[in-house]
């Protein structure tokens, strides 16, 4: 039992060894008993954790990230579920081109989600959400904070539950059934939506923000995006 849970520390992330056969209740105390033992060693810098070996569900994982936050002083960054082009590379830093979008609700832990969220997939988390895929019309995305998708959006999407009105949804294409920012909700951006560009460009980045109690979209083109990846 002792081995169910093992941490190993790599140059970019904490890694959680889970055992798959062992009952998830038993998993959940022995995971609290090896973080406390960690936070000696890595105190309350920013890290990125990775879960491997088992499957969790999206409640099982939120449920030990809650452990961590509530029991340790640690800091979660980044959260991977699964192997991805991310978890191959070091995190970059560098300051977002968007300058009508604030930075308020860029701390906190990010979750990464791989694939196309589905009709009827609810994807809920108490952060960022960073999704590596498309989100379809009769998904649903809840986020106390950023929404990213790397593909198109065209479900639902809430960012900044709880009124945190300086969130932001980016897409590479925003075609949302309803979006919400904060307390602010429109149910198609060709109408309910400013844009501040009238001319769509195929491969533009679109941002969706709060601005004077109104929801705008800005797009970036593509030397844009270019320039911002090489910083």
């Amino acid at each position: 039992m002792n081995d169910c849970v093992i941490l190993k520390g790599k140059k970019d992330r904490l890694v959680v060894q889970l055992d798959s056969n062992v009952d998830f209740s038993s998993l959940k105390d022995k995971f609290s008993e090896k973080i406390k033992q960690a936070e000696a060693f890595i105190g309350d810098t920013k890290i990125a954790i990775e879960f491997t070996n088992r499957k969790l569900t999206e409640l099982e994982e939120n449920i030990l990230i809650d452990v961590l936050n509530k029991e340790t002083k640690i800091k979660v960054a980044f959260v991977f579920s699964e192997k991805s082009i991310f978890s191959q590379l070091p995190v970059p830093e560098f300051q977002l081109p968007f300058n009508n979008i604030k930075d308020l609700t860029d701390e906190g832990v990010t979750k990464f989600h791989k694939g196309t969220l589905r009709s009827g997939h609810n994807l809920e988390f108490d952060g960022n959400v960073v999704v590596l895929g498309d989100v379809n019309p009769g998904a649903v995305i809840k986020s106390k904070g950023n929404v990213v998708v790397l593909g198109y959006l065209n479900g639902t999407v809430y960012a900044g539950e709880n009124d945190g009105s300086d969130a932001f949804v980016g897409a590479f294409s925003l075609n949302p059934i309803q979006i919400k920012i904060g307390q602010i909700i429109a149910k198609n951006p060709s109408t309910n939506v400013l844009d501040v560009n009238k001319v769509k460009k195929t491969l533009d980045f679109e941002i969706a923000y709060l601005k004077d109690g109104n929801i705008f979209i800005e797009k970036f083109n593509k030397s844009t995006l270019e320039h911002m990846v090489q910083i």
